[in-house]
């Protein structure tokens, strides 16, 4: 297949994978809709909590897995399919879960162990991803793909957010067929993201077939961090900004429990929270193309540390102004912020991808 034909194949293919991921996440979304399922079901905001650290550590766990083997695997885009094909649609076991499970922690546990199982299969397949991204999409078109997959994603959103919000408003439901309508929906979108990525074609690369000792790879990554320092000094940032996004699950659930916020105002929170999805999409597009990628990391940090200033603000000042007034900025920039992690993307590449091409 001609260059210039594979890269316009894989540049529409990745955006309407990434735009179906981005959509049907939207009803898994682990800042929103996961820790209220948890706290309906459990009134527990330690298992609230822990759904987004199952799944960061997780994908972590997956993708130091996934490295020493990755120039081993012949055929990336088919090797990036199967994965998805077999984890994607799991949401989908949820419907009979929660259908006929009577014990709500049982509900829960399976749950979480869905959750981590899929942010797994995406630490097994990151890598991989970002290796046919990096080398079929001319990096003059890189930033403009992932910002066009937070736009469409975050329009596709949008749409679930509005679909999230009437399902948990309509009192004729239950608990377990509201959370099985939205979870059914995420399993149907994730599964269709998994046949978008079959379009996608690798361009030619040498394989290595030389047997890896696992010990002496995994002894020389301190190594690596020491020859870059760039990436050193941004793996320090985002374990920071991490830490400080602790916050982001439990926005919604300090303003319930803190505010006694009815079920209206929380799923127009979540709903919210998911135009800030949108917002971020053109945000972080027109940050990376017109300062950099450096800048996203910058300004999402910036905003990290913001959140829970507005929540301590809150607190002081809610019996002279509505509690609203600083929970919506707060959905808001956390939805924004959602979507930086393709600063982190571009910036790893930019600084790395060189390397891997010597």
């Amino acid at each position: 297949m001609p260059f210039k034909n594979r890269n316009n194949r894989n540049y529409y293919a990745l955006m309407i994978e990434g735009t179906l991921f981005f959509t049907g996440l939207a009803f898994l979304d682990t800042n929103s809709v996961v820790p209220v399922f948890i706290h309906t079901f459990t009134q527990s905001l330690q298992l609230a909590g822990l759904a987004s650290t199952m799944g960061s550590a997780s994908s972590l766990l997956a993708q130091l897995f996934m490295g020493p083997y990755i120039h081993r695997i012949k055929n990336l885009p088919a090797f990036i399919s199967t994965i998805m094909f077999l984890f994607r649609p799991l949401p989908l076991l949820m419907v009979p879960i929660l259908m006929f499970a009577v014990n709500p922690y049982i509900v829960v546990w399976v749950f979480l162990c869905i959750y981590a199982l899929l942010w797994a299969s995406d630490g097994l397949i990151v890598v991989p991803w970002l290796d046919v991204f990096g080398r079929t999409i001319p990096d003059n078109q890189r930033g403009k793909l992932l910002g066009n997959q937070q736009l469409f994603g975050g329009i596709g959103s949008l749409a679930a957010g509005f679909i999230i919000k009437i399902t948990l408003e309509n009192a004729l439901l239950s608990s377990a067929q509201k959370y099985s309508i939205l979870f059914g929906l995420s399993g149907i979108l994730l599964l269709s993201s998994a046949v978008a990525m079959t379009f996608v074609k690798d361009s030619p690369r040498e394989n290595s077939h030389k047997r890896i000792n696992i010990l002496e790879y995994y002894s020389t990554l301190p190594g690596y961090l020491n020859k870059n320092k760039a990436y050193r000094h941004m793996l320090a940032t985002q374990l920071i900004g991490s830490l400080a996004g602790m916050i982001l699950p439990f926005i919604i659930l300090f303003g319930q429990n803190t505010f006694a916020l009815s079920p209206n105002q929380v799923s127009t929170l979540i709903y919210i929270q998911i135009i800030g999805s949108l917002i971020g999409g053109l945000f972080w597009g027109n940050i990376s193309h017109r300062l950099g990628n450096k800048y996203i990391i910058l300004i999402s940090q910036i905003i990290n540390f913001t959140l829970p200033s507005l929540a301590l603000i809150s607190l002081g000042l809610h019996k002279f102004i509505p509690p609203l007034f600083f929970l919506v900025p707060m959905c808001v920039l956390g939805g924004i912020n959602k979507g930086a992690w393709m600063g982190y993307t571009n910036y790893t590449i930019d600084i790395t991808h060189h390397r891997y091409n010597r």
